[in-house]
Formats: C-alpha cells, sequence, structure tokens
C-alpha cells in the first residue's frame, strides 16, 4: 500500500527553488532549549504517519497553531508513560 504524505520532504529541487527566492529569516540551529535531550530514531508503518498527518493538518485548521510530528510524539509518549508510572514511583507525573 503506497500511502503519500502530505508533508513536505526535502528534495534538492526545493532547495534549488527556496535560494531563488527571497532570502528568510535565519532559524537558529542546535539542540532546543531546556532540558537536555537526544535524537532517537523510531520505524514508524506509512499508515501510522498518515494518520498522524492527518491529525496535524486538524489541529492546525482548528487552532490555527502549527505542530510537529516530534511534538505530537514528545507528548504522547510523555502522557503515555505517565499513566502507565507506578504510584510511588519518584518522578512520576500525577
Amino acid at each position: 500500500m503506497d500511502v503519500k504524505s502530505p508533508r513536505p520532504v526535502s528534495r534538492l529541487a526545493d532547495t534549488q527553488r527556496l535560494s531563488e527566492e527571497e532570502p528568510t529569516v535565519r532559524q537558529p540551529v542546535g539542540r532546543p532549549k531546556g532540558a537536555p535531550s537526544t535524537i532517537v530514531n523510531v520505524r514508524l508503518p506509512l499508515t501510522l504517519v498518515a494518520q498522524l498527518d492527518r491529525y496535524l493538518d486538524r489541529l492546525e485548521s482548528q487552532t490555527g497553531l502549527r505542530a510537529t510530528r516530534g511534538m505530537i510524539a514528545r507528548r504522547a509518549l510523555a502522557l503515555f508513560l505517565a499513566a502507565h508510572a507506578p504510584e510511588d514511583a519518584p518522578g512520576s507525573e500525577g
């Protein structure tokens, strides 16, 4: 089953096209401010990624705010772990 993601994928043609347009404001690069973090690669089925993208599009149309796959994945994992943490464990939310 071939599922096409509506999210843009970085390609050379897109990069060339963007370089021909007006220069944009440079975004800061590197690790985000806040708690120390690391990158975790996760392989997801394309159907799950398509569901996530549809959710992100719906969320943006309802709230007007832009979210990313990573933002949603981090929040979902944090809520899942908090819901399944032992009651007496240190650092558990709830």
